[in-house]
């Protein structure tokens, strides 16, 4: 059994005739020109690398874990040499229609079901929160354990993996903050988003009772001059090992190439420390930026989001819940364009996009709200990539219940006669509205 780190949440597992990679990412801009990997992977390095793989696991549908750009420039070279793809098998088709229609094997893997991939290697995928799966992979005597970016907090959460797929010997997880972190101001959330996944990864070693813990799926940059803030309270590899001196378990870190039996190299973690430090130091010497978008562009997407939501919601149902839902959802929401100066009062249920002098709730830049209205994922991405700033109290939260109402379409949720909310996503997705409404409040105490 072999581990080898190739790039950001991309590692290939081999044993026997299996090679199983996950989440290839490799080259170009993530989320909107909002991210950059730390590194770039050489093509000749991937091309060999395919040489190795027999099975490709996809986590989730964030960009960096599911790259359309690696899948269009590598779909020949998958198809020709067999390379079977794993994703989850949920109820949101747009990966696995995209996969299938660029002809490729896919498995749509059931959670909590085991699969063989041969030669004494099999995998049970397991569903966190809106988007995510983790992978239990047991390779010979070996159980290794791909947590990625799933919120694995709490010891409850930790014991129901625990449950479901055993203790491992091997587990890789997130290490840093991934996603906007309230403001240029607001460096105390950022410093305690960081702390927090280093508690988690406390939580999760405690339960799951590990040997070896690899922190990865974190080597990434806020890379876009509107955002390039937030890297300056990201985890290191160095704050990692520092956090877990004295832990039980061999904390690896690995730069691209390394290789792991289960065991640490004499020198491995300070050799990649080395190397992760001189590609952070780099970060910001190249930020990306947008290009304004005309106000005839602007209505024309907005005429096509308009239209999405429609077509997947009941104008009625959206309306009776903008007019009686106790958590205000859908109420119409303004964003402020600082390139332009131009505010807009969205109000999906009317389905009306209009210039306004009122109170913006969030700032941004025209191409970001562009991207939102030309994209179904367009609010999620906007999260991730942080490239917006909010303009009074409570304006994220407010913008959430409203303009991301895609994000709930693409989970299955749709407003109708019919509508029965699922209370675990809901109670999810409110709790995370409340914890950003509390780091925004703390800001201004």
């Amino acid at each position: 059994m072999q581990i080898e780190f190739v790039n950001h949440a991309s590692v290939l597992m081999t044993h026997g005739q299996v090679g199983l990679l996950s989440d290839p990412w490799y080259t170009g801009p993530a989320f909107h020109k909002g991210w950059r990997l730390l590194v770039e992977t050489p093509e000749d390095r991937i091309e060999e690398l395919l040489t190795r793989v027999t099975h490709i696991w996809i986590s989730h549908e964030h960009p960096d874990h599911f790259s359309v750009g690696f899948f269009k420039r590598w779909g020949e070279v998958i198809r020709q040499r067999g390379i079977k793809l794993l994703f989850q098998d949920i109820d949101d088709q747009r990966v696995a229609n995209f996969l299938r229609g660029e002809g490729f094997d896919l498995t749509e893997l059931t959670f909590g079901k085991s699969y063989d991939l041969g030669s004494d290697v099999s995998v049970i995928c397991l569903k966190d929160e809106f988007y995510d799966s983790a992978l239990s992979v047991r390779m010979g005597d070996t159980h290794v354990l791909n947590l990625n970016d799933c919120a694995v907090r709490t010891p409850e959460r930790a014991q129901e993996i625990r449950a479901a797929v055993g203790p491992c010997d091997i587990l890789l997880t997130q290490f840093s903050y991934a996603a906007w972190k309230g403001g240029r101001e607001n460096r105390d959330w950022r410093e305690a988003a960081a702390q927090e996944k280093l508690n988690n990864i406390k939580v999760q070693a405690e339960v799951l009772e590990p040997t070896m813990v690899i922190p990865f799926a974190s080597f990434v940059s806020f890379a876009h001059e509107r955002n390039a803030y937030l890297n300056d309270a990201a985890n290191r590899p160095e704050d990692v090992i520092e956090a877990f001196l004295e832990a039980p378990f061999e904390l690896c870190v690995m730069q691209p190439g390394d290789v792991t039996d289960g065991t640490v190299r004499p020198g491995q973690n300070a050799a990649a420390v080395a190397f992760w430090s001189t590609k952070y130091d780099q970060m910001g010497a190249d930020l990306m930026t947008y290009d304004t978008v005309d106000e005839p562009t602007l209505r024309a997407t907005f005429a096509t989001w308009r239209a999405r939501v429609f077509a997947n919601n009941s104008r009625a149902a959206m309306r009776l819940a903008q007019a009686a839902s106790p958590i205000r959802v859908l109420q119409p929401v303004v964003v402020h364009l600082d390139d332009t100066g131009q505010s807009w009062r969205i109000d999906p249920p009317r389905g009306t996009l209009d210039k306004t002098d009122a109170p913006a709730d969030l700032i941004m830049h025209s191409e970001s709200l562009n991207f939102l209205f030309s994209n179904s994922f367009g609010f999620d991405t906007l999260g991730v990539n942080g490239t917006f700033e909010e303009a009074r109290e409570g304006g994220f939260s407010r913008a959430a219940r409203s303009i991301s109402i895609e994000n709930l379409n693409n989970l299955g949720i749709r407003f109708g006669p019919g509508l029965i909310l699922n209370p675990k996503i809901i109670g999810i997705f409110l709790e995370r509205l409340r914890g950003v409404s509390a780091r925004m409040k703390r800001k201004t105490d």
